[in-house]
């Protein structure tokens, strides 16, 4: 017998800076629109969908080398600060990594 696999887990809400001028707390949803079925492979882990704010954006973690991860977003934030990357993360990537501090690692292999 044997057992069935565990749904993947979807849509994640987190309160980030809202889009007005006084950055209101607002919720954010995250749903996974793609899952690398092997994570530890180079190339793209994962990819969400993000609403919550004026537009729809993409959040993409990626592998380039075994050991590093790099986030990329499609909002202007992100594309603006593209050079600083090392120092700078846009509101989305940084609410979806204080998710993953909290949860656990998004990318690690499970047992059996």
């Amino acid at each position: 017998m044997t057992a069935a696999p565990e749904p993947p887990f979807t849509l994640i809400t987190t309160l980030l800076p809202g889009p007005d001028r006084k950055r209101t707390p607002a919720p954010y949803h995250f749903r996974v629109t793609y899952r690398n079925p092997d994570p530890a492979d180079c190339g793209c882990v994962a990819t969400w969908e993000v609403r919550g704010g004026r537009e729809e954006y993409q959040v993409a973690l990626e592998r380039p080398a075994p050991g590093e991860l790099v986030w990329h977003c499609s909002c202007p934030d992100a594309v603006y600060h593209e050079d600083y990357r090392n120092a700078h993360h846009c509101k989305h990537v940084q609410g979806l990594v204080g998710v993953f501090e909290t949860i656990g690692n998004p990318v690690r292999r499970r047992a059996g």
